[in-house]
């Protein structure tokens, strides 16, 4: 019985650092963040297909700027930011199509999260959209999400997406500034200010 038990413990470790190493090669590459911001804004590039949600069917490259106090839920800041698609094909949005999109990506989210976190067997409550269409290339609305990094609970973020195409680079760019602050809050100043450091016209 212990030999067995002790073998479960072992193909778990090597499931885990398998891929944890996995991640580690996902995370960390070489592409230049193309969103410009202050230098206390931390960067990620991530490749699609997403590591954490890999069923959202499109090909590029999503780019990442975190506030300051992003991880600190006693930050003004927390869990402010924001992340730009820029991506092969036209992703037809629409109010439906973003709510489940956003459903899948932070479901996936925190899903992994919970597993780096080594709770394997946690059952994360599952992400609620509403996402409404305000003009023809912005959608507003709010993600309820459980915080599996930081808070360890539901957290209701506010999200304001725009879309549009870069003709130079022939990439359709959707963008995703999120914040559980209200619209009127600083930081979404801070947010809308975040421009591209390339040329699309």
């Amino acid at each position: 019985m212990l030999k067995r038990l002790l073998k479960i413990v072992l193909v778990l470790i090597t499931v885990i650092a398998i891929g944890a190493g996995y991640l580690y090669f996902r995370l960390y590459n070489n592409i230049d963040n193309v969103l410009e911001a202050k230098n206390d804004w931390r960067s990620e590039v991530l490749e699609f297909p997403l590591i954490f949600a890999g069923n959202l069917d499109y090909q590029g490259e999503e780019h990442i700027r975190f506030a300051p106090g992003w991880g600190d839920t006693n930050k003004e800041d927390y869990f402010s930011y924001i992340f730009l698609w820029m991506i092969e094909k036209n992703p037809d949005l629409n109010s439906s199509k973003l709510e489940n999109t956003m459903n899948t990506y932070f479901d996936g989210l925190m899903n992994t999260g919970a597993i780096t976190n080594f709770s394997l067997f946690k059952n994360i409550p599952e992400t609620e959209s509403s996402i409404k269409q305000v003009d023809i290339n912005t959608f507003k609305g709010s993600i309820k999400i459980y915080d599996e990094f930081f808070a360890k609970e539901m957290v209701t973020l506010n999200v304001i997406i725009k879309s549009n195409y870069c003709p130079i680079k022939e990439k359709y760019l959707v963008w995703f500034y999120l914040s559980p602050k209200e619209n009127s809050h600083p930081i979404w100043k801070e947010l809308m200010e975040i421009k591209l450091n390339i040329k699309c016209h």
